[in-house]
């Protein structure tokens, strides 16, 4: 509902001139069945109102009571009411999905068994099966950060190059997820790709909360994040703070695939609102709502006996 009252606008306002005309038309129909104007110098106006019958009542579904409702409408629906952009219809088709996984010594505890590491390796694996041939890719990171698999509809390849990810392999042992974003919009920009960026990890370091906030000014693809902990309030204490650097929203993983199932829904919203801001995109048309309505009352014009007479 903010959206609505926000955002309204008319896309063809100069359509809104025609209400004038319509409101003509309705006076004339008005005046042309008053009886008083009709009879008024013929008959005394205390005797007049005794001596008409059928016009003075009229249903609620009478043409001159509908007939100014439905030019409203008509015309509203013209003038082409919108509150929101329309997404570019190849936005989804294309919309990659970059992992930032976490490698570091601390994704070795074991308090996820057998370990945070190897239980987040089993989600990114869940992951990939719900989104289906949807590009994706997978870049590890502790003190620094490396790209395992640039944007793959081989989502296989990725899994097994993830399998062999350890701590002992990584350069540095620490926590760079900013170098990690930067790669990961790197990557997106060299593919022409629209997506997001999903960051798996048990905690976000401090030090990386200013550098994050520096990425979100960037404009860089929009951000989720796993939070690999046992408890729940653990995780989001663990990367709450970065993660409001990087209005990013914070879920924690699950015993089943409900967290999946509400990644990939957020990776499609995001990429949603992204792509309706983008080239391409253009202000929805929402007349078109109106036009069952429309077909309705003016679908009462076929009644028997209905229509509409003026005089000048």
């Amino acid at each position: 509902m903010p959206e609505l009252f926000t955002n309204f606008h008319f896309l063809r306002p100069l359509w809104l001139i025609a209400l004038l005309p319509g409101l003509a038309l309705w006076w004339l129909l008005r005046r042309n069945k008053d009886p008083l104007r009709m009879y008024g110098g013929l008959i005394a106006p205390h005797l007049l109102k005794h001596l008409v019958i059928g016009e003075t009542k009229q249903g609620v579904f009478h043409p001159v009571r509908i007939f100014p409702l439905a030019w409203l409408l008509l015309v509203i629906a013209l003038a082409g009411p919108s509150w929101r952009m329309e997404p570019s219809p190849f936005a989804e088709q294309q919309a990659g999905l970059m992992v930032l996984l976490k490698v570091s010594s601390s994704m070795k505890a074991q308090d996820l068994p057998p370990s945070r590491l190897e239980r987040a390796i089993y989600k990114m694996k869940d992951l990939f099966a719900v989104r289906g041939q949807e590009p994706s890719g997978l870049i590890a990171y502790s003190g620094s950060a490396h790209l395992v698999m640039p944007l793959t509809k081989d989502t296989r390849i990725i899994e097994l190059m993830a399998g062999e990810l350890d701590p002992d392999v990584m350069p540095v042992d620490g926590d760079r997820l900013s170098d990690a974003l930067e790669l990961a919009r790197q990557q997106f920009e060299r593919s022409k790709t629209t997506g997001s960026i999903l960051v798996i990890a048990d905690s976000i370091d401090e030090t990386q909360v200013g550098r994050l906030g520096e990425y979100r000014k960037k404009d860089g693809p929009p951000v989720q994040v796993l939070a690999m902990a046992p408890e729940q309030q653990a995780a989001k204490a663990a990367v709450v703070r970065g993660a409001r650097a990087l209005d990013a929203s914070v879920h924690t993983i699950t015993v089943d695939d409900g967290d999946v199932l509400d990644i990939v829904a957020g990776a499609k919203r995001m990429v949603a609102n992204v792509s309706a801001h983008q080239e391409g995109s253009r202000q929805r048309d929402e007349g078109y709502l109106l036009v069952p309505l429309i077909a309705a009352l003016i679908a009462l014009w076929a009644r028997r006996g209905w229509s509409l007479r003026w005089q000048l």
